[in-house]
């Protein structure tokens, strides 16, 4: 009989996040870093408080040779390992990496949710858009007590840990108000409770497992896995036996070798277009609404109008790759316009001062199915003109990094395509390798590694030519390990001036660069 090397298992959440924080729960050395971003972070915080499923585990009991085998560290702001940890996390770091850095209110960014502004709980997409975050340090300043957080309409997904917390939370929060506190409590015991008994499924490897067997499990659970998603649910939903979505889809993909680049095998974004067009929306629940009459009759204008929105943004907008878009949004909103395949000088123009208004201010951070269809109407009706100026905020752009502004850090990767003059559209051109400036070890005070900082970034081809940099005198000062950091900001927002200039020159746009107190620091354009 076949010694058994795994079992099914459903651990409690809170269970595993606790043995995070108690050492006992870890991970093996050879993963990769923590690398999603605060968006990342609050799309898994909805699919949880919607008691969605957020996928498997696979996990190994920790034995007496786990230290040698797998060299166990600690998950990313965690404590450090207490002894043989009792479990090895083989899959699943980033999800349980973002949830206990939310619920622990570990890392730089603290997550809440925004109450009211008609915040509908049953729907995954409101509920994402109720989803904020912060920096620390602005939340410190702002919102540091639960009557400051209630004040605002938030309350912070740390206080959801336990039950005994949130009404901690509730009771300090609430001042003694009994209509508030009335509120808050039901509230929680109708859409936020769930969360501490939520559960995931896992694959538990048993502890005497050779380390050998371990990587061929782990291979297979990861080649064979496979996950039912939107668009799939529309293939069955738009299915006749003359229409087969998934077969369309491949048969564009080979006519639009653009959108299997930017795409793959996933052909739920002309599905968002034909949405946005006819139902003036772009919310997953409402594309799962579509008829499907109107599937068969719009599908070939949306691929075609969408085939042409990619191919723009990567010879004009530099989005080279589907991964440097700064909002998934824009994409849907453009291929929803370019409906007609006329797109005349002025066309050109206002879209890219709509794309570089809406990458480089956060517009699309709050709200963005709102902001989407605003903005295709605006841009339907001509009224992206060159009248009010893009503001680029100093103090937003000197302090992003990939994680904590993803958006900001993908707008400045499109800037530094753009500027490199590549208007080929070659799609089996290599994409440039984004990579920072500044040496890892340059530390000139305690924040975070200025290696990280998205200003610092430029983009190298194969022979390691830079293009798009954005460089003051062209030419990278060099920093020792003790730069100052004055002269680390004055290096950064040299660069971001320039980049204005150029992103005023692109779109024929007033741009200015605004320091922390709304001061104006270049005014551009006029």
């Amino acid at each position: 009989m076949t010694q058994r090397t795994t079992t099914i298992d459903d651990p409690d959440l809170v269970e595993l996040l606790d043995g995070i924080d108690a050492g006992q729960v870890a991970l093996p050395n050879f993963q990769r870093d923590f690398d999603w971003t605060d968006s990342d972070v609050r799309a898994l915080l909805a699919t949880v408080l919607n008691g969605w499923p957020m996928g498997s585990l696979l996990l190994i009991e920790g034995n007496a040779h786990t230290r040698d085998f797998y060299d166990p560290r600690p998950f990313e702001y965690a404590p450090p390992i207490a002894g043989i940890p009792d479990t090895i996390v083989l899959d699943g770091q980033q999800r349980l990496t973002s949830l206990y850095t939310a619920l622990y209110d570990k890392s730089e960014s603290v997550h809440a949710v925004a109450l009211g502004h008609g915040l509908l709980w049953d729907d995954i997409d409101s509920l994402d858009d109720s989803l904020r975050t912060f920096k620390r340090s602005v939340w410190r300043e702002h919102y540091a007590t639960p009557a400051a957080q209630i004040a605002s309409q938030l309350m912070p997904i740390s206080a959801l840990r336990s039950s005994s917390r949130f009404f901690d939370w509730r009771d300090v929060a609430a001042q003694g108000d009994p209509v508030l506190t009335e509120l808050l409590t039901a509230t929680y015991r109708q859409h936020l409770s769930g969360l501490y008994r939520y559960r995931m499924p896992a694959l538990r490897i048993t502890r005497d497992t050779h380390p050998a067997a371990v990587a061929r499990i782990f291979e297979r659970v990861n080649k064979t896995g496979q996950q039912l998603g939107a668009f799939d649910l529309m293939v069955a939903k738009s299915f006749t036996p003359d229409f087969n979505l998934r077969v369309v889809w491949e048969r564009a993909r080979q006519r639009y070798p653009e959108l299997s680049v930017f795409y793959g095998s996933d052909g739920f974004a002309p599905l968002q277009v034909i949405a946005l067009r006819v139902l003036d929306d772009v919310r997953t629940s409402t594309v799962l609404r579509l008829t499907p009459a109107s599937i068969h009759d719009y599908w070939e204008h949306a691929v075609e109008s969408l085939a042409r929105a990619v191919r723009f943004a990567m010879q004009h907008l530099g989005v080279l790759s589907r991964e440097w878009l700064p909002y998934g949004s824009l994409m849907i909103v453009l291929g929803a316009h370019l409906w007609s395949d006329q797109i005349s000088e002025s066309k050109a123009l206002a879209i890219k001062r709509w794309f570089w208004r809406s990458s480089l201010t956060a517009r699309y951070a709050v709200g963005s199915n709102s902001v989407a269809v605003a903005d295709f109407k605006r841009l339907e009706g001509g009224a992206f003109e060159a009248d009010d100026a893009i503001i680029l905020d100093w103090g937003i752009f000197r302090d992003a990094t990939k994680q904590s502004a993803g958006a900001i850090h993908r707008a400045w990767l499109c800037a530094l395509a753009t500027s490199s003059r590549r208007r080929d559209g070659d799609l089996d051109a290599s994409v440039p390798t984004p990579r920072s400036l500044v040496p890892r070890d340059v530390r000139p005070g305690p924040e975070v590694s200025p290696h990280l900082l998205t200003l610092g970034f430029a983009l190298f081809t194969d022979d390691q030519s830079l293009r798009g940099q954005f460089l003051p005198g062209d030419s990278v000062p060099e920093f020792d390990a003790l730069a100052d950091s004055t002269r680390l900001a004055n290096f950064l927002r040299e660069r971001l001036d320039e980049a204005a200039r150029f992103i005023a020159r692109d779109c024929d746009q007033r741009v200015r660069v605004v320091d922390d107190s709304d001061q104006e620091l270049l005014g551009l354009g006029d």
